[in-house]
């Protein structure tokens, strides 16, 4: 009779350790599901803050378009003049300089006529009011978007122009862009800006019809 109670308390201690056991096991792949859990919701999260990024970027440079389609269309005899082919790196260097010299003199300005200064046109040409308007234009895309950028095109025999407008955004995941190569085939960035294998630079295209 004592053997026996000895056995069974032996396979009823046994059973509870593997009861044990099982309960553990379960912690644990709770805790793993839990934490893959919380590692997808934080890559949404991010993903989200990028994505939320890039349109407030985008609204920028809409707006920002908004000004200078006004400018063309109060200067349409000119609107040759606002061409602008520099690459993305000239265009930095630039603006640069000119945001350096600001700190001495306090003045913010590009190169163009100072006789533009009052909009009167018999105090410049329509050129001269061009390149005023897209001095003055470089700068608030400067101010307004990281290392904003702008490539403008005016191509002829017609009454208009086509304007991408580029900035950095170091948040953009490789993964998320094409080669070079495809994204400049599908006109997100011109190849004038010449961005080599860069992919954190961004484009929105538009066009100015007068």
């Amino acid at each position: 009779m004592l053997l026996g109670s000895r056995a069974a308390a032996t396979a009823s201690l046994t059973r509870s350790r593997r009861i044990r056991g099982v309960s553990l096991i379960e912690v644990l792949i709770s805790i793993l599901l839990s934490a893959i859990g919380l590692l997808a919701l934080a890559g949404a999260n991010v993903a989200s803050i990028r994505y939320s990024k890039m349109s407030q970027y985008k609204g920028t440079a809409t707006s920002l378009i908004a000004d200078l389609s006004e400018r063309i269309r109060a200067n349409k005899s000119g609107l040759a003049s606002y061409a602008l082919t520099d690459d993305f790196a000239t265009q930095g260097a630039a603006m640069q300089v000119i945001v350096a010299a600001a700190t001495t003199s306090g003045a913010r300005n590009g190169t163009h006529n100072t006789n533009c200064e009052t909009y009167a046109p018999a105090n410049c040409t329509a050129a001269q009011l061009a390149a005023y308007d897209l001095a003055n234009w470089r700068l608030l895309l400067w101010d307004q978007l990281p290392e904003g950028a702008a490539i403008v095109s005016v191509p002829v025999g017609t009454v208009g122009a086509n304007v991408w407008v580029a900035w950095r955004d170091p948040a953009v995941a490789d993964a998320d862009e094409n080669s070079t190569d495809s994204r400049n085939a599908a006109l997100e960035c011109p190849a004038d800006l010449n961005l080599g294998v860069d992919k954190s630079v961004r484009c929105s295209f538009f066009r100015i019809n007068l």
